[in-house]
Parts: structure tokens; C-alpha cells; sequence
């Protein structure tokens, strides 16, 4: 038994379940554990959450070859945003809901800024302004913050709707604003 199996089983059965009906016992059951060796990987189901959601920022590295093969410096800023937007999609809002509750309890800065994120995102931003695809002259820092917590405004209110919501449209619209993309790279009418 390990750890990475343990959150696996875990994660399976809140998708299923849904977390609040998911036990410790539960997760034990399934990886046919005791509690004590349960707890021996993880301190508790919330830090569970907490894996998941450091899992999806991971992922971003995974991206790393579309990122770079992108046609222009939006199309790459869009991709690392969709990617995490994917991952919470994954997780569901069930467990991302949970996420934001943990961090409303006790921040585990689960919402901070990842430092590798940032000067990825700060470097594709200012070559996208040094380009035109980017027309706000603003700070590419204060910009990637602003996007950054557009995002997770975004996420909450999807959480609220459960779910029902087009998260990816109307991220990208708000994003093409606040940024003032060229129009020949911002999101067409349907």
C-alpha cells in the first residue's frame, strides 16, 4: 500500500459517492487497510482535497509541449488557463467545493500563487504585449493576478451552480477583456 493508491481509491469513491458521504472507514474498506495505516499516508480526508487540487496545477507541466507548440502567445496563455480550468472540471464540483471550504475553515494556501505558474504566465503575457496580441499595457504581474482570481471567481460560481455553467465561454470573454486581446485572436459569436 501507498500513498498515491490510497488517493486514487479515495478519489474514485467521492466521485461516485460524493465526498461527504465517502468515510475514512470507506476509503479503508476499499484499499483493504486499517485506519492506522490509513492514517500512517495521510493525515486526514481533507488533506486528500488538498492533494487533488496541488495535483491539477502539477498537471500543467504535462501541458508543457502544447503549450509551447501554440500558434501565438495567447493561444499559450489560453491553454495553461484551460488546463487548470479541465482539471477542476475532472475533480467535479463536488470536490472543488470542498477544496474552497478546507481553505475557508484554515488557509492551506491551496490559492496561492505557484511561483513556476506565475513567471510562466508573466513571461507569455509580456511577450504577448511585446507582440500586440495583448493591447492592456498594464504590469504583466498585475495582470496575471487579476486572471488569476477572475478564475477562481469563476470556479466558485460553478461550484455554486454545480456545475451548470459555461465556465470555458465566459472565462475566455472575461479574459479577452481584461486583456484587451487583439480582435482577430478573441473568441468569435456563435
Amino acid at each position: 500500500m501507498d500513498r498515491e493508491t490510497i488517493c486514487r481509491t479515495a478519489l474514485a469513491l467521492f466521485h461516485e459517492k460524493g465526498y461527504d458521504a465517502v468515510k475514512v472507514q470507506d476509503i479503508c474498506d476499499a484499499c483493504s487497510i486499517t485506519k492506522p495505516t490509513f492514517y500512517h499516508y495521510v493525515s486526514s480526508k481533507e488533506e486528500l482535497i488538498i492533494h487533488f487540487y496541488d495535483d491539477v496545477t502539477l498537471r500543467l507541466t504535462e501541458n508543457l509541449s502544447s503549450i509551447i507548440d501554440a500558434d501565438n502567445h495567447w493561444e499559450q496563455f489560453l491553454i495553461c488557463f484551460e488546463t487548470l480550468l479541465e482539471e477542476s472540471v475532472r475533480m467535479g464540483p463536488d470536490l472543488s467545493s470542498q477544496m474552497f471550504i478546507v481553505n475557508l475553515k484554515e488557509d492551506r494556501h491551496s490559492f496561492d500563487r505557484r511561483t513556476y505558474l506565475t513567471n510562466i504566465m508573466v513571461t507569455i503575457i509580456r511577450k504577448g504585449q511585446r507582440s500586440g496580441q495583448i493591447q492592456n499595457p498594464a504590469d504583466p504581474e498585475a495582470l496575471y493576478e487579476a486572471a488569476a482570481y477572475l478564475f477562481t471567481g469563476y470556479e466558485v460560481m460553478w461550484c455554486i451552480r454545480n456545475g451548470k455553467m459555461e465556465w470555458k465561454k465566459r472565462m475566455r470573454r472575461s479574459l479577452e477583456a481584461i486583456f484587451q486581446v487583439a480582435p482577430d485572436l478573441c473568441m468569435q459569436e456563435s
